[in-house]
């Protein structure tokens, strides 16, 4: 579970340890709700800084609640050069002890074992920080 600490700076800053991914090596997993119309999910998300967007499994759209007829069809191209079809939608989060609105993408082409937490909507509002040797992901609220 994460950590909240106050920075020197006052800014707020939250730890997350690293989590096992389903080959047992530890990774920037990381724990965050989304909003289904009537309760808040809990979803685990590999934070990815060279994702543009936020990209979860075609099954949590349908937890939501989310009609895909009505978002928009885009394409993104992965680090490996395959381009995989998404439904983008914005989507209300809960992340590091703050509430706010990002677009996200949906698929059934995600091939990963996991959710990507990409930079649309979550790098501008928090510096991260990764420490693979102490495992461990710092987010720190930016200022306003």
């Amino acid at each position: 579970m994460p950590r909240r600490a106050a920075s020197s700076s006052g800014l707020r800053r939250v730890d997350f340890p690293y989590l096992k991914d389903a080959q047992g090596r530890f990774a920037p997993i990381v724990y965050l709700q989304v909003w289904t119309g009537d309760r808040w999910l809990y979803l685990q998300a590999y934070v990815d800084s060279g994702a543009s967007w936020s990209v979860f499994h075609l099954d949590v759209a349908q937890l939501l609640g989310i009609k895909l007829t009505r978002a928009k069809r885009r394409y993104v191209t992965l680090g490996n050069g395959s381009v995989l079809p998404i439904y983008l939608q914005r989507i209300k989060v809960r992340f590091a002890g703050e509430e706010f609105m990002v677009p996200a993408g949906f698929s059934d082409a995600l091939r990963m074992g996991f959710n990507l937490m990409g930079r649309a909507g979550f790098f501008s509002r928090f510096a991260m920080s990764f420490n693979d040797r102490a495992r461990l992901l710092t987010v720190t609220r930016l200022s306003k």
